[in-house]
């Protein structure tokens, strides 16, 4: 019997419980042993609080709540538990917090933990939780925390190899990998060589689950596998059809799967004389990214060393241009929202550049009325460190060049910048680049492999808004084998080490292009729409209906609502 061990440390997360829990009943549905080991209140520091994210002190109780959550979680599944502190005794306690305090400013950086790179590991976590890249060692406070998170990380690690040790396990459940503990799991799991699975709320398809084998969850490696299985594979009508109803709803901020960035402008077409830019030149727009989540992960490094000096050179290049205007769109999540706080330090670089740029250059702040996708349609050029805008503009068959890693940096027809030294040459490609078929239909392929292949449909759970969810089964019999596909796949990855993403058949294999092109002729020469005549006593529309005109009315989204229908996702906007 396959032994499965799912560490769950974050239980005040329900809406990642949720779906631990779930996958959990499943293994056992399929045959599998389950076991949890939770956090029993040892850790000073955890991904529970951040600064960025509360503005507060970490609660005093939150130790407290979190294990009355996950009491209340194990009493409903019935599924045997261990508590970390059983595996950490008092002396091994006391060598992790002397060792912890007793690190220079300095050394938090580098710091190793009987052999252990801990420092490496709870890295992300620290940035993420001032969002600011690299972290401040002469702050004190900022020090205090990171000696925090070394001293759970060093908990963690030792409770987890005493825990390995005693009990066999063949594969473990964790949600996340990426942030401090959860990467110290995921860290001694994969150098035991048991197999993982990591899971996270879907990033792009609202109603799935992002899930990686053997990887944390933003690491580029298990898509870009897939991807490479599946490039090269034409798209039918269905496929296409969905991918375009994407775009559509990422344009028009419908039906997200997380916090919608975008804000839509009061005008469509004045920018250019509101940013005093001229009509007649090329306009290139460079998108920002978001980057404190990946920033100092080595799966993630780029040619440069930040972002902000990418930028300088791109602006440098244009200042010596009479040819092109650009505008750099910084990305919102810098300026804050209901999730998280505003990244004070990589907003100020924006700002003291803003007060220095060259005539043909200008700077949209996140607090600026500049619509994204608006500049996405005017753009002839797009620039991004990785945000997935490029692969929104890429579907319009819009050149795009990224500098850094990205979802659709291995796209053969998006210009990727491999080399800091190459990137005054590759501007210059992007002088001579135009809007092409083959951008497009690689991107709409690129597309449709993520949002439909990667993240699987996961329709045993309802979500209900981007914290909340509920299970959408009765019994964990619903939950055996044949139930659902992707639960199938999830559970015979865990148990038998099977491929977690399907493969192409040879039915896709032996696709042809027509019905793409089809496709894209359709939307480079969209039917225009109209109203249905009035009759003589008009029902009441629909919110469904009034939505549906809205769209329609705007000029990009009358390429695509033509071709997708009446989708129930494009009228549910939140």
């Amino acid at each position: 019997m396959t032994k499965i061990l799912i560490f769950s440390p974050y239980a005040l997360w329900t809406i990642h419980t949720i779906y631990e829990k779930t996958i959990a009943r499943a293994c056992q549905a399929h045959g599998a042993k389950v076991d949890y080991l939770l956090c029993d209140g040892l850790l000073p520091e955890c991904d529970l609080h951040w600064d960025s994210k509360a503005n507060t002190p970490r609660p005093l109780d939150i130790c407290t709540r979190c294990q009355a959550a996950a009491a209340t979680d194990l009493q409903e599944t019935g599924i045997p538990h261990r508590k970390l502190g059983e595996f950490v005794d008092a002396a091994a306690t006391a060598a992790a917090f002397a060792w912890a305090q007793g690190l220079t400013p300095g050394e938090c950086e580098e710091a190793s933990f009987e052999g252990v790179p801990v420092s490496q590991w709870v890295r992300s976590s620290v940035i993420s939780y001032f969002r600011q890249f690299p972290p401040d060692l002469t702050n004190w406070h900022v020090v205090n925390v990171y000696r925090g998170f070394l001293y759970s990380a060093a908990i963690v690690a030792t409770g987890l190899k005493n825990y390995l040790n005693a009990n066999d396990v063949d594969a473990a459940i964790l949600f996340n990998g990426r942030q401090s503990i959860t990467r110290v799991a995921f860290e001694l799991f994969r150098q035991r060589g048991i197999r993982v699975l990591t899971h996270e709320r879907a990033e792009y398809s609202r109603g799935h689950i992002n899930v990686r084998p053997n990887s944390h969850c933003m690491s580029p490696k298990p898509f870009g596998d897939l991807w490479g299985q599946w490039a090269h594979v034409a798209l039918d009508r269905p496929s296409l059809e969905a991918a375009g109803k994407w775009l559509l709803e990422r344009r028009t901020g419908t039906n997200l799967a997380w916090i919608p960035f975008n804000s839509r402008s009061q005008t469509e077409t004045a920018f250019r004389t509101k940013m005093n830019l001229s009509a007649d030149k090329k306009l290139w727009v460079l998108f920002t990214s978001s980057t404190d989540e990946i920033a100092g992960d080595p799966e993630w490094k780029g040619p440069f060393t930040s972002q902000h000096v990418w930028i300088r050179e791109v602006v440098q290049w244009v200042a010596k241009r009479d040819d092109v205007q650009l505008i750099i769109k910084v990305h919102p999540n810098l300026g804050g929202n209901l999730y998280i706080g505003k990244a004070t330090d990589e907003l100020r670089i924006y700002e003291e550049m803003k007060s220095n740029l060259p005539p043909n250059v200008r700077i949209a702040l996140p607090e600026d009325a500049v619509d994204a996708y608006l500049l996405s349609e005017e753009a002839d050029v797009g620039l991004t460190f990785g945000s997935i805008i490029g692969l929104e503009m890429a579907m319009l068959g819009k050149p795009v060049l990224v500098a850094s890693r990205a979802l659709y940096d291995n796209c053969s027809t998006i210009l990727s910048v491999r080399s800091s030294e190459l990137l005054p040459a590759m501007l210059e490609k992007c002088l001579d680049s135009t809007t092409n078929r083959e951008i497009q239909r690689e991107a709409f392929r690129l597309a449709s492999c993520y949002i439909s292949r990667f993240e699987l449909e996961f329709p045993t759970i309802k979500v209900l808004n981007i914290f909340q969810a509920e299970p959408n089964y009765s019994q964990p019999e619903d939950l055996g084998a044949g139930k659902d596909a992707s639960l199938d796949r999830i559970c015979n990855y865990l148990i038998d080490g099977d491929p977690l993403y399907e493969s192409p058949s040879a039915l896709d294999l032996a696709r042809t292009t027509d019905e793409e092109n089809a496709f894209f002729d359709d939307f480079a020469n969209p039917q225009p729409y109209t109203e249905e005549p009035p009759v003589e006593k008009p029902k009441p529309r629909t919110l469904r209906d009034r939505i549906k005109g809205r769209l329609l009315r705007l000029p990009f989204a009358s390429r695509i609502a033509h071709m997708v229908g009446d989708g129930d996702s494009i009228a549910s906007v939140r």
